[in-house]
């Protein structure tokens, strides 16, 4: 993976064709911003750079406009030769207006930055937002896993827990464009934790990345389990022991299974999907996660029709990306 960092651009530099053919993608997460550059749905450059999420938006928009530069004049492309951006945002989005609506503990600032002045002012570009597991979705329901599907939910199990829903080959969005995308948030446990959205028991609250050091400490024999001395206590780490039939990971492990089922379960009869696809880093062991849950979901959802399919993603990394450059490109083919 090249980090690119420094430099400027030009409009005018040599080598730009004059008919835009590329798309600028941007995937905004809360640690890591992924930018890449497309050509017909082909991912030819890609960089990242070190989120500051805490710092807030606006202040990272310059790195990430000679982060841009620097990738046009590696490819040796010219403003011109760009039809938009796809700007992929963890946190609730206005995807008509192409703005922030909301954030979690990240980009504060995020409602008021306005994004599409922004690169239309640096760059004369258009820019298209989206929440950031409606622009996976797009990335695997058009070149992944979800191909030839219609009706999909798409769950990342990360730091936090993001969904979103395809119905009739249209992305469920709703009045406040929040529909689909707070499957993190029901609730699984009504005496459950509080979680950082305010609720109470929700998915991200009783099984995420940022809730399992607590979950671990809190079971009654932590101390004298062998995790107890991980300096780390993560994902990793709770498989490891778990594997070693460490008690204490196995029991926390099948807690998160099992609340994670409970929110798919949830999703299944709200949305009626004919596929599930996971994706977020957690997946580097969907050898168990898988498994376990399609077996949980397979007893207990509710689908007379037959069972609901649990597939990985196929670009776990970069489907956001792939989702952004087929928005740009629907979104001015359309003009919608």
């Amino acid at each position: 993976m090249k980090k690119q960092s420094g430099g400027s651009f030009s409009p005018s530099f040599g080598g730009g064709k004059g008919e835009a053919s590329h798309a600028i993608v941007i995937d905004l997460g809360g640690t890591i911003i992924k930018i890449g550059l497309l050509l017909g749905t082909q991912l030819i450059d890609r960089t990242e750079v070190v989120a500051q999420s805490a710092s807030g938006l606006k202040s990272q928009l310059p790195e990430l406009e000679t982060t841009i530069d620097k990738m046009l004049c590696t490819n040796r492309l010219s403003a011109k030769d760009v039809l938009g951006v796809g700007f992929s945002f963890a946190g609730l989005v206005d995807s008509v207006e192409n703005r922030i609506l909301s954030t979690n503990q990240k980009y504060d600032d995020g409602p008021d930055t306005d994004l599409v002045g922004w690169a239309m002012r640096r760059w004369n570009w258009p820019l298209f937002a989206m929440n950031d597991a409606r622009m996976a979705l797009l990335g695997e329901w058009q070149h992944g896993a979800g191909q030839g599907c219609s009706d999909l939910v798409m769950v990342t199990l990360g730091t936090g827990i993001g969904t979103a829903v395809l119905i009739g080959g249209e992305l469920l969005i709703g009045k406040h464009f929040q529909a689909g995308n707070l499957g993190g948030h029901f609730v699984v446990n009504h005496k459950g934790t509080v979680c950082t959205c305010g609720n109470v028991g929700c998915v991200e609250a009783e099984a995420s990345t940022w809730r399992l050091p607590s979950l671990l400490k809190e079971h009654p024999e932590f101390s004298k389990s062998p995790i107890h001395d991980e300096k780390v206590l993560d994902f990793k780490a709770l498989f490891q022991y778990a594997e070693k039939n460490d008690r204490v990971a196995a029991e926390v492990l099948d807690h998160c299974l099992s609340a994670w089922a409970a929110g798919i379960i949830t999703m299944i009869h709200a949305f009626d999907p004919e596929m599930i696809i996971l994706s977020g880093g957690l997946m580097k062991s969907s050898a168990i996660i898988l498994p376990a849950l399609q077996k949980k979901i397979d007893r207990l959802a509710w689908t007379p029709w037959g069972k609901v399919k649990l597939v990985e993603a196929k670009f776990p990394d970069s489907a956001a990306l792939y989702g952004a450059d087929w928005l740009v490109r629907s979104k001015l083919k359309t003009g919608k």
